[in-house]
């Protein structure tokens, strides 16, 4: 489909707050493939809200959040949300409509697309920093276990995920073990990676980089980068623009 088809190009701004790491793959893929979108990068510093409900108006296609501080005060900032930003308490798209700005949370869309892509197993070990807000992406996986700093937290975000998919929580890297043996995919999210986990059928879904020495000890390894493409793809895909997620060059 090329340019003539769309309408008129209308502004997607992306907020961030410093340098913004996803302005220019979101600006190249909307010039490769013309799509009528003119993509630059805007820090709202405290004026989101304002910023946001200037969109209608001056004919933005949308606003792009990229600050996970941004995302959270969006909440407020919106007439509307969607019921995945509803249940994530974050914001990552804000569309402008007659009635007032909507906002969407796709990060979770885009791991489950990508777990779907790869399908390396429905038994998934979480290890790092527990992201409440991705539970939502976790949905095709059988069984999700976490290695936790605590019981209460490991079992306040398990208890996001339905019933039938929560798996172990294991406080200790000795507890864990056990669970890694009986998973598939490891999601990494950052932080200490305890190298006895990991087993050569591991494969590792990384939202964060992995450590150089554990990509010998697994199978198969996606790195945040692939994880960053899916992402743009869910945002451009609400915008109403169908791209694979290799068509963003980071």
């Amino acid at each position: 489909m090329h340019a003539r088809d769309y309408a008129a190009t209308r502004p997607l701004v992306v907020f961030h707050q410093g340098q913004s790491r996803w302005y220019e793959p979101l600006l190249t893929a909307s010039l490769h493939h013309q799509l009528p979108l003119f993509v630059y990068p805007s820090q709202p510093g405290a004026n989101l809200e304002a910023a946001l409900m200037g969109l209608q108006p001056l004919g933005f296609r949308g606003a792009v959040l990229e600050d996970p501080g941004l995302q959270a005060l969006a909440l407020d900032a919106v007439q509307h949300l969607e019921p995945e930003a509803m249940q994530a308490r974050r914001v990552d798209l804000v569309l402008p409509e007659v009635t007032g700005t909507r906002g969407f949370y796709l990060e979770a869309l885009a791991l489950a697309n990508l777990i779907r892509r790869y399908a390396f197993g429905d038994k998934a070990l979480w290890l790092g920093p527990l992201r409440p807000e991705l539970t939502q992406g976790l949905r095709g996986l059988t069984k999700v276990s976490v290695l936790s700093r605590s019981f209460p937290e490991g079992e306040g975000f398990l208890e996001l995920l339905p019933p039938p998919q929560r798996g172990v929580v294991a406080a200790a890297e000795v507890q864990a073990t056990v669970v890694a043996r009986q998973a598939d995919l490891i999601i990494y999210a950052g932080g200490n990676l305890p190298l006895a986990l990991l087993q050569p059928y591991h494969s590792v879904i990384a939202l964060k980089p992995i450590p150089t020495e554990a990509l010998q000890l697994i199978g198969e390894c996606v790195p945040p980068e692939e994880f960053q493409r899916f992402h743009f793809a869910a945002l451009l895909e609400a915008l109403g623009y169908a791209l694979p997620p290799e068509t963003f060059v980071l």
